[in-house]
């Protein structure tokens, strides 16, 4: 286990090669579904989805021709589309310095949205018969205060590490790679699932084999839910190096945050398959609740909703059992089973800095992106005023909505690009500061020393003489 220092390891080329296999496997099916979809009847017309398609497309082009202007100016769209995506980078990155300068305040802030949150969803819940709901919901409210007045310096230290998350994505840019191929296998992930449904739905459709066709749906969805997890744990990871070799006052690249994920696929892969198993069981759980549901009567009823309490329980005990997995995998090099043990060892002790992440901190996020919308709405709003000045025969409402929508959407792409890694980088640097803890803080660290260990100062000052154990002497 390597500690302070990520040490690489050589590729580990079977696990790359067994999730290139099962992707390969996925997509090639898809493509086959889509193939053979092209000359099948669609139920109950006479037309194939190839016809559809191809009538559809046409359609589309000819709608292009007869607006001349929009294929006239088609260069003016591209060139407004790219501009959008521009103010959306520079917004994001305005944003970014924000958090850096003043993420504390932002915690904060995000610590009050979800109490009084909170509170105002108990006095709604009570009036219903909510009372247990409210009970289960007043909870982490009752552990926030509680730790505001005991330990504030496990709330400055998540400001610090808020600050931190706008200071990292800023020094390593290479961050946002990683949730743009995220999203690129979504897309490819989304259209292989959607020509395998199809398929299945146009040649199981009124026959008495629909049970084989949801087999194979539910098979597809499992491998489908691999590649995703896979995918997306491989992205988590990058970033994860990215975010703990910064905080240990280095400056890594792609290649060196590459060559580390390739050392430690094997594991990074198992949790990918791991997450993928659970999601399925959910998914499947959820599945036989709306099958129950769908019956109206009390038996089917009580099984949607016990269903549904097994499915939200399987979830919640996965994600907070691996609540750290990843970052042991990837900085300490931990195989899956090991690092799922480290990762419970530490939720036991840091449960706190778990929670103010989970309330605090996603509140927080939550705030920049609706500064984000904000900005993106005036921006919005000052270029409808310039057209409507250009051109009066539109009304106040016509000129303010073709410029606020197209901003709103347009340009918050890539400012969710540039967020995202702002969340793994906050899991990452509390995982780095439990190791601060651990090493004595004779690591190279961030953290400045005024926000260092608790139990540290308060070993100074402890008044032996007023020890229990000298007591109990």
């Amino acid at each position: 286990m390597t500690v302070g220092k990520i040490t690489t390891k050589p590729a580990n080329k079977k696990a790359i090669f067994g999730y290139t296999f099962v992707s390969l496997i996925f997509f090639g099916i898809g493509i086959l579904c889509f193939i053979l979809l092209w000359n099948t009847l669609v139920p109950n017309t006479s037309d194939t989805f190839g016809e559809v398609i191809s009538d559809l497309l046409t359609t589309v082009v000819a709608l292009i021709i007869a607006g001349g202007t929009i294929q006239q100016y088609w260069w003016v769209i591209l060139l407004i589309v790219v501009g959008l995506m521009v103010v959306g980078f520079l917004v994001g990155w305005l944003l970014l310095f924000l958090v850096k300068k003043f993420g504390h305040i932002l915690v904060y802030a995000g610590i009050a949205v979800y109490i009084i949150g909170a509170v105002v969803g108990i006095l709604l819940a009570i009036p219903f018969g909510g009372v247990l709901i409210a009970l289960i919901s007043l909870v982490p409210v009752v552990f926030l205060i509680i730790g505001m007045f005991t330990n504030i310096r496990k709330f400055k230290r998540a400001g610090e590490f808020m600050k931190f998350t706008g200071e990292v994505v800023l020094a390593e840019k290479g961050m946002i790679l990683a949730p743009l191929f995220v999203s690129w296998v979504s897309v490819i992930n989304f259209l292989t699932m959607g020509s395998i449904f199809a398929y299945l739905v146009a040649i199981f459709y009124e026959t008495s084999f629909v049970w084989a066709g949801y087999l194979v749906a539910s098979i597809a969805s499992l491998l489908q839910l691999i590649v995703y997890y896979g995918s997306f744990y491989i992205a988590e990871s990058i970033n994860t190096t990215y975010a703990y070799e910064w905080y240990r006052k280095r400056d890594p690249d792609m290649k060196f945050c590459v060559r580390n994920v390739a050392g430690q696929f094997g594991p990074i892969f198992a949790f990918g398959a791991i997450t993928a198993i659970v999601s399925w069981i959910q998914q499947m759980l959820r599945n036989a609740a709306t099958t129950s549901q769908s019956k109206g009567n009390v038996a089917g009823l009580v099984l949607a909703i016990l269903a549904r309490a097994i499915a939200a329980i399987v979830g919640f005990v996965f994600k907070y059992l691996t609540y750290f997995t990843l970052p042991a995998i990837t900085v300490e090099g931990l195989n899956f089973r090991s690092g799922v043990t480290r990762s419970f060892n530490l939720l036991k002790k840091y449960y706190m800095d778990v929670l103010i992440r989970e309330t605090g901190v996603q509140r927080a996020m939550a705030i920049v992106q609706w500064i984000a919308f904000f900005i993106y709405g005036i921006l919005g709003a000052i270029v409808g005023l310039i057209v409507k000045a250009a051109v009066p025969s539109l009304s106040w409402t016509t000129a303010m909505l073709i410029c606020i929508i197209p901003m709103v959407i347009f340009a918050n792409i890539p400012t969710f690009f540039i967020f995202r890694p702002m969340k793994t980088a906050y899991l990452t640097f509390v995982f780095a500061y439990a190791q601060d803890e651990e090493s004595g803080f004779n690591l190279p660290t961030r953290m400045p020393a005024n926000l260092r260990s608790d139990l540290k100062d308060a070993r100074k000052t402890l008044d032996p003489s007023k020890s229990i154990v000298g007591i109990v002497k």
